[in-house]
């Protein structure tokens, strides 16, 4: 078998693999991003302002 008739046989093997990878990517960055925008949502509704003014 050469090598076009082995990459035609496993053609749609690799589309299924590239499709999965980019399912694993895309989903891996949605995770990241989700977990940083919950992290700093967390931050600032626990942040307190100081308070600044002076009582005489």
């Amino acid at each position: 078998m050469d090598l076009k008739a082995a990459s035609d046989r496993n053609s749609t093997a690799d589309r299924l693999a590239l499709a999965s990878m980019m399912v694993c990517f895309f989903a891996t960055g949605a995770l990241l991003i989700g977990t940083l925008a919950a992290a700093s949502l967390d931050q600032n509704r626990h942040a307190t302002i100081p308070n600044t003014t002076t009582s005489h």
